[in-house]
């Protein structure tokens, strides 16, 4: 099956009348590794997508949404948002797994209190439907408010999910989220996190 971004690359293609082999010629992507990665035969490296981006005037940004939304029950990794942050030039700085992990301390201890449980159920709707049901991790995110909503966990499992769905809501975390997609990767880093804690648990 063929990843979203192939279709991207392939309308791209048609509209600027060229052909695999002036993309390869344009962005020194062999012709045969272009044609696997189109008809889905291949993933595309961030370096491919970035040339491929230029060539065809497609935003690297679309790219990239379309393949972590095609990928999003895939690992998402510090090493991989950190290139991505490299190569658009974005404005984040401290981006580490020890940063995130110390937030979700955090987080675990505002989702315990009143205030904060009630933060999570009047925002957690709103902030999916900002998304627009796109990006990684939706469905663990749905159940996650779900087993929190009706408390159908032990307390310690509660604050680690509460802790993960207070990050999705909070405005400032550390990659911001008008920086759409990218904005949301390091959500479902969180996500990733507590979902792996969970399992160690059990």
């Amino acid at each position: 099956m063929s990843t979203n971004y192939a279709t991207f690359i392939k309308e791209a293609l048609k509209e600027s009348n060229k052909s695999m082999r002036q993309l390869a010629n344009e962005t020194g992507i062999n012709v045969s590794t272009i044609s696997r990665i189109i008809n889905g035969k291949r993933k595309a490296r961030l370096d491919h997508l970035k040339a491929i981006s230029r060539s065809l005037h497609i935003p690297l940004s679309d790219l990239v949404s379309s393949d972590e939304r095609s990928e999003s029950n895939q690992p998402v990794s510090f090493q991989h948002v950190r290139a991505l942050i490299k190569q658009m030039k974005l404005p984040v700085k401290d981006f580490s797994a020890e940063r995130l992990k110390k937030s979700l301390q955090e987080y675990q201890r505002e989702s315990s209190t009143v205030e904060g449980r009630n933060s999570i159920l009047h925002k957690f709707r709103s902030k999916m439907d900002a998304l627009g049901g796109q990006g990684p991790y939706i469905q663990q995110l749905e159940s996650m408010y779900q087993i929190f909503k009706e408390k159908k966990a032990s307390k310690n499992d509660l604050l680690l999910i509460g802790s993960a769905l207070f990050y999705f809501i909070a405005s400032m975390d550390m990659i911001p989220d008008y920086l759409f997609p990218i904005g949301y990767l390091d959500d479902a880093l969180a996500v990733q996190y507590v979902m792996q804690s969970l399992s160690m648990k059990q």
